[in-house]
């Protein structure tokens, strides 16, 4: 319990530092999370497009493997922040056919990519 609490504070000071990046773009603080994670989504959306399967099991290999050590925690808690929401969309397109399921990424990533950018439209 205790490296899982500590590991989870490694993370969120790792993440808060990354998001600081985003108030050069005159977002306020706490909503440069949302940039950041939705940021980060995007690129892996993107790269699930072309390597979805790789992408889904690096995502389960920080997320669902033993953890032993703090480093563990800190990969696991980054990773459902930077790729979380993408894991389960491309997890319920792997199932669907290639055209459809590559039209349909394709389309994820533009939304993602789209939502960025009303988040710095709204600041």
């Amino acid at each position: 319990m205790k490296e899982k609490t500590i590991g989870l504070m490694i993370a969120i000071v790792v993440m808060t530092l990354m998001s600081f990046v985003f108030m050069g773009l005159d977002i306020p603080f706490p909503s440069t999370y949302l940039a950041l994670m939705i940021t980060t989504n995007a690129i892996v959306a993107f790269i699930s497009i072309i390597l979805q399967k790789a992408t889904i099991v690096i995502y389960e290999g920080n997320v669902n493997k033993e953890k032993n050590s703090i480093s563990d925690y800190v990969f696991s808690y980054i990773a459902i922040g930077f790729s979380g929401i993408n894991y389960y969309v491309q997890k319920v397109l792997n199932r669907l056919p290639f055209l459809l399921n590559k039209l349909l990424a394709i389309t994820f990533f533009l939304i993602i990519f789209f939502q960025l950018f009303m988040i710095a439209d709204i600041y």
